[in-house]
């Protein structure tokens, strides 16, 4: 094939991609597609309802057409879920019954742009482009095994599907070091998502996230190309925190921390879930150099 054919089909792909997500500026207005319990929070709110079991799911990298977990497990109940789209074309998860799978694809993709919405869908994200996040909170009453695929035209027929299976009580594999099946302290549980700046940039991209005393899924994102953390600090301790972490690669901990997440690497997720009671608090990277540079952030509690 000429070069010029390649460029032109090159060219094609990327146009598809930008006409599925746009509109994502709107996402702050929309947020979540799902049945029974109210929309999940965007990047930087909370949700005193939505608790629960916490899972994340990424797409595959490049222009592969899968899921990087083909499956996953969780239990009854309330079930936050974060999907990264770490590929180059657009996708979304969609949750539906396995005999409905097909069906669901199909209406999907007939229903057009920006977001294929299925609307038998027992939860579905918006349709995102590479490099974005997004989550949503459902709930599952009945223990089975379902089937979770991306309605975006011609990507299920081409093998994205994977299958949750739900078992009765307890708590979740979240395949991401949160803690299995925490118990919500009293006063309510909030979902959380904070990401750091694209590129080299040492700040979050969120300066302040607002929860409600209780129990806490926080899923944090590196969008960046350095590595990352969060780590939640009372606040007057950011500084010790900062320097006693420099001696405890490669995760950088900080023993006296509220919470801390994973040290990442670019397009890394991790997914933690902590108790904290009212007040304010300071959320910091310990990665050398980085908090003195600017990257931290203030979470209000009330």
């Amino acid at each position: 094939m000429s070069i010029r054919r390649w460029t032109l089909l090159l060219l094609g792909v990327l146009l598809l991609g930008i006409l599925a997500a746009c509109g994502e500026a709107q996402q702050n207005e929309d947020v979540g597609i799902f049945k029974g319990i109210p929309d999940a929070p965007a990047a930087g709110t909370s949700n005193g309802g939505a608790g629960g079991a916490a899972l994340v799911s990424d797409s595959a990298e490049g222009a592969e057409l899968k899921f990087a977990q083909d499956s996953l497990t969780a239990t009854t109940g309330t079930i936050n879920i974060t999907f990264n789209n770490k590929g180059i074309v657009p996708h979304n998860w969609t949750l539906v019954k396995p005999e409905n799978a097909e069906k669901a694809a199909n209406e999907g993709a007939a229903a057009g742009p920006p977001d294929y919405l299925a609307p038998d869908a027992l939860a579905q994200t918006k349709t995102i482009a590479g490099g974005q996040s997004y989550t949503i909170s459902f709930s599952v009453t009945e223990p089975g095994t379902y089937e979770y695929i991306c309605t975006f035209p011609g990507h299920y027929v081409s093998g994205m599907r994977g299958t949750l299976t739900v078992t009765g009580g307890g708590g979740a594999d979240t395949g991401t070091g949160a803690p299995a099946g925490a118990a919500p302290a009293a006063g309510g549980d909030t979902a959380l998502t904070s990401s750091s700046a694209e590129g080299a940039t040492l700040a979050y991209a969120e300066t302040t996230l607002e929860a409600d005393a209780g129990s806490v899924t926080l899923t944090f994102n590196n969008k960046g190309i350095v590595p990352h953390n969060w780590t939640l600090v009372n606040q007057g301790d950011e500084d010790k925190a900062a320097t006693e972490a420099q001696t405890a690669a490669p995760d950088y901990k900080y023993a006296a921390a509220i919470a801390q997440t994973k040290m990442l690497n670019g397009s890394e997720s991790d997914t933690i879930t902590f108790d904290v009671g009212p007040g304010t608090y300071t959320y910091i990277c310990t990665f050398p150099g980085h908090y003195i540079s600017g990257m931290k952030g203030t979470l209000v509690v009330k």
